[in-house]
């Protein structure tokens, strides 16, 4: 079997992937996948890398600079270490229900899915950009990455499913199996290897702390959107959470009233400062001399 080049491999994941897992002789119980994952693992493994890191640079630009290239870095990782994780589980699962699944068809099968979502990933990946270009909210850019990353999930499950063998007994139960153990695990991934959003003006960090959980971020993002803004920090729980609450618990206490002593303040003395008051001028004493004149008054 010739490797096939990027732009066709491509065009065959988007229409049926699983042509690519068929024996070109008819005979598809029988095809060599170990050869097969020989050839085309490079060529998926290539189109997983250029995928998620598209997805990663739109998601870096609501913050800029370094997150740039952290998400990149971050986002093919985030495809890819779910599936791989999870790939003893999906065995384990299928070999209960008496289905014979060789380890190189099961990593193929896992390859397919996980360069179809990436490809996917880069298809939605303008107009995730176009949203975050409008400068949303924190906690509305993040649900807006958890929407996308459900939306190209869907299909990488479903063609993992296709692509496994059928036949055996109770196979649709270890599929459901399969795809709730695969969601959680990258529900979870990418809450490890978060932040792919940062805020605007936090600090840009490569990998976080370990707190809580995804569901219990998820469901206080969702309730922070919508105005509630009330202890959205997460809740620790589960293997790597911290088994306390995160919250701050306040308690009631009595303000102590301030004692202030009693003093008496000493009696002003004014005898000091009594003025004596102005005294009216008196006015000149008028003396007028009264001539006594024996003459007669005039008539």
């Amino acid at each position: 079997m010739a490797a096939p080049t990027l732009l066709p491999l491509t065009g065959v994941l988007l229409r049926a992937p699983e042509q690519l897992l068929a024996d070109p002789h008819g005979d598809r119980q029988h095809s060599d996948d170990g050869d097969r994952l020989a050839v085309l693992a490079p060529q998926l493994l290539a189109l997983i890398v250029i995928g998620g890191a598209t997805l990663g640079f739109v998601l870096g630009s609501y913050r800029g600079h370094l997150q740039y290239v952290y998400a990149a870095i971050k986002t093919p990782l985030l495809l890819l270490l779910p599936v791989l994780v999870g790939l003893p589980a999906i065995r384990a699962f299928h070999d209960a229900c008496e289905l014979s699944l060789s380890w190189s068809r099961l990593a193929l099968a896992a390859l397919l899915a996980v360069a179809r979502t990436a490809v996917l990933a880069a298809a939605v990946a303008p107009i995730l950009w176009l949203y975050l270009s409008m400068h949303p909210g924190y906690h509305d850019a993040v649900l807006a990455m958890a929407a996308c990353l459900a939306l190209v999930g869907v299909p990488g499950l479903w063609t993992l499913t296709r692509s496994l063998p059928s036949g055996g007994r109770n196979r649709p139960l270890a599929t459901v199996a399969s795809v709730a153990v695969l969601g959680v695990l990258l529900a979870q991934s990418g809450w490890l290897l978060r932040p792919f959003v940062v805020r605007p003006r936090a600090e840009i960090s490569f990998l976080r702390p370990i707190e809580a959980n995804v569901f219990s971020s998820l469901a206080s993002t969702g309730a922070s959107a919508k105005g509630h803004y009330g202890g959205w920090d997460a809740r620790g729980g589960g293997l790597f959470g911290r088994g306390q609450s995160t919250e701050v618990e306040v308690h009631d206490f009595e303000v102590p009233a301030l004692e202030v002593p009693d003093f008496e303040a000493p009696a002003l003395d004014t005898t000091a400062l009594e003025l004596p008051l102005p005294q009216a001028p008196q006015p000149p004493a008028v003396t007028r001399q009264l001539e006594h004149t024996d003459a007669e008054p005039r008539r």
